[in-house]
């Protein structure tokens, strides 16, 4: 094992080239563009000569005036939906968001840096990582809270002949996931799922493992951290490369009492499946006697 400032020197030896990186053709830009385009557009409709001068008496009928009050209200509306909530076509870089669902282990390559040589580990869906602790006790399953302390840096690739060194946008000491739920960022959350309590590790995430969507965390609470990220994700579309890289640390891992079973490292099982349905139905008719009972009528649906 070693420390951090000792790996801090294989980021640009391990970081993927630029080469071969794909960019979404609609990108974050995109998105993010998509409110100024919305003010452009209410612009428009405002300073248009044909839309100033238009009044309801200038359309032939009533019906001709609500189909056209119709189109403007929907086209808005539709601007307004993209803003909200984006879709995944909207991604920062054209990559995929779901958890790679492998059992093969990690490749690993030993490299030899300061004289020292560190084992870099890197795993079917691309992501790379660095044990710097390996911690001990059982590893999380998905549906455990796991509680993380990290830092999280943008190393941006090296282009004509400016290198960048790596630059931080958060950092917390306590910060709280449930393990598998689709609202972490999947590199982050793949590389916690071999983790131990007590573990620290370099987790070094490339670009579809990253954040490709909105909606997932962790982010920077106040607005200076936000605005940062978003101009360094911005930097990653514009150089084509970078990776988004945390040094984190797993604090505890606890189980959710309020868990169903809905989260699970493998498929049910048929005879476990017809466990859950007759629990299921069961429980449902339970309760259509209780409600009954109280002179309730149900209809079936």
């Amino acid at each position: 094992m070693m420390n951090l400032a000792a790996t801090s020197a294989l980021v640009a030896l391990i970081l993927p080239a630029a080469s071969g990186f794909t960019i979404h053709s609609s990108s974050r830009a995109s998105v993010c563009s998509l409110s100024r385009r919305l003010h452009s557009r209410l612009d428009e409709f405002s300073s248009n000569e044909d839309v100033e001068n238009s009044s309801f008496s200038s359309y032939s009928s009533r019906r001709s005036a609500i189909k056209h009050a119709c189109q403007t209200t929907a086209a808005l509306a539709a601007y307004a939906v993209l803003l909200s909530n984006p879709t995944a076509s909207y991604a920062d870089i054209e990559g995929v968001v779901q958890i790679p669902q492998s059992t093969a282990p990690p490749t690993s390559t030993n490299v030899a840096t300061e004289g020292q040589s560190v084992t870099v580990f890197k795993t079917k869906s691309g992501l790379q990582y660095i044990d710097i602790a390996e911690g001990s006790g059982s590893a999380p399953k998905y549906g455990n809270f796991v509680s993380i302390a990290y830092k999280a840096y943008v190393k941006l690739p090296d282009a004509k002949g400016q290198s960048f060194e790596l630059d931080e946008f958060d950092s917390d000491k306590g910060y709280l996931i449930k393990h598998g739920n689709g609202r972490t960022v999947p590199g982050l959350d793949e590389a916690l799922h071999t983790m131990r309590v007590g573990g620290k590790r370099r987790v070094i995430i490339p670009p579809k493992l990253g954040y490709t969507t909105s909606g997932l965390g962790p982010i920077p609470v106040g607005p200076y951290g936000r605005w940062k990220l978003n101009r360094l994700i911005d930097r990653m579309v514009e150089l084509r490369g970078g990776n988004v890289i945390f040094d984190v640390e797993m604090k505890s891992i606890m189980e959710d009492e309020a868990d169903q079973g809905y989260y699970t490292d493998d498929s049910l099982s048929p005879d476990d499946f017809s466990t859950l349905r007759f629990n299921l139905e069961t429980s449902q008719q339970a309760a259509r006697g209780t409600l009954e009972n109280k002179g309730l009528q149900i209809e079936d649906s």
